[in-house]
């Protein structure tokens, strides 16, 4: 807690995504600290070996460690839900081979980082742009701004930043593994698009859930255990998604701060808290429709209602990401740093970018890629 206030104080002054979300994770460390310390306390008896000896203290500390850091606990009977399978690459061996996991890993990851650089320098070029139209645009320009707002929205979410979070993940699974991890610790970080026709959808299945698991632990024990609401219920519902909401966007708050950006510059915690009601109305539409149908099954929805979904989807982020990505498009030069080092600089970009069309193609047919 002390290095993150000390953080705060003295923020990065190179502001960019791997320093400063280094140091952001330290607040998630704290409250899944929290849970492990106050709301589920671990004993002696969580850390023995398999005759059920109690394990020394060096094996008691990498397995402490491991719970701190491993925010999903996989494989452990804490782990979060919907932690995404694996792809099919994998799927025709009982046991994953670890060098067959580190050379598609690998190769994926060096085509990530290039994806990256290249995407980087497009999107600071374009963000440089629309800061010098934006001076002389007009109000019958209005339609052009949604669309190329909706067509940005989805290339932040579901391409940038899911290319730059798999990257991080999938460079620590590599480590991990390398250092003799077993590969089934290290599911895919990022589901699959397919599953993105709900709000809830999209945070609980599709983004990582590196958070879930201190985050609803911490609201589960505040809604119920502290203002001990009736479960289940309608308040208790909604107060725990407005916690879980509050405390990720508190999280991203310092992590903004570390990025030198100024609290009346951030919309963040407005855009997490937006969910709040982007829940309420979902929950109330999927409720009506079930109703009307007569239907209360569960089951994967039509086609077209997942395509209508992914449409709302996309509209409620188009709205409200702007909030959030407020810093990127006032300060692209400082908020666009993705990778510790570009080569974009030693190789030209339009042969970077046939590198990694070319490159995504490849894996495609030899790896298996899915999005």
């Amino acid at each position: 807690m002390i290095y993150i206030v000390l953080s705060m104080m003295y923020p990065v002054q190179k502001p960019g995504y791997p320093p400063t979300n280094l140091i952001g994770s330290s607040a998630t460390f704290v409250l899944t600290a929290l849970d492990l310390l106050l709301i589920h306390p671990q004993a002696g008896r969580d850390f023995v070996d398999a005759n059920g000896n109690t394990k020394g203290f060096p094996s008691r500390l990498v397995q402490a460690v491991q719970l701190i850091t491993f925010s999903r606990a996989i494989n452990t009977p804490r782990q979060v839900k919907n932690v995404p399978s694996f792809p099919e690459y994998y799927k025709r061996d009982k046991v994953i081979p670890r060098a067959r996991f580190l050379v598609r890993e690998t190769a994926i990851a060096i085509w990530q980082f290039l994806a990256l650089d290249t995407l980087a320098v497009l999107a600071l070029s374009q963000a440089m742009n629309d800061q010098e139209s934006s001076i002389s645009s007009s109000q019958s320009d209005t339609g052009r701004k949604w669309i190329e707002q909706f067509i940005q929205t989805f290339v932040a979410w579901f391409v940038v930043s899911r290319i730059l979070i798999s990257f991080y993940y999938r460079i620590a699974s590599i480590i991990s593994v390398s250092l003799g991890d077993s590969p089934s610790n290290s599911p895919p970080i990022i589901g699959r698009m397919a599953n993105v026709y709900t709000l809830r959808n999209f945070w609980g299945k599709f983004w990582h859930q590196m958070l879930r698991l201190p985050l609803t632990s911490t609201s589960n024990f505040l809604a119920r255990d502290v203002l001990r609401l009736p479960r289940p219920s309608f308040v208790e519902r909604y107060v725990n998604v407005f916690i879980v909401f509050f405390l990720s966007g508190l999280i991203h708050v310092v992590i903004d701060s570390l990025r030198n950006v100024s609290l009346e510059e951030l919309g963040t915690m407005a855009f997490f808290l937006s969910f709040v009601v982007g829940y309420m109305i979902e929950d109330g539409v999927i409720a009506l429709w079930k109703r009307t149908r007569g239907s209360q099954n569960d089951s994967l929805p039509a086609l077209w209602q997942r395509a209508l979904g992914f449409c709302w989807v996309i509209t409620w982020l188009g709205v409200t990401s702007p909030w959030f990505f407020r810093s990127a498009m006032t300060k692209p030069e400082e908020q666009m740093v993705l990778i510790p080092f570009s080569l974009a600089g030693l190789i030209d970009l339009p042969v970077l970018q046939s590198i990694v069309i070319g490159g995504g193609i490849v894996l495609k047919f030899v790896f298996e890629g899915e999005i």
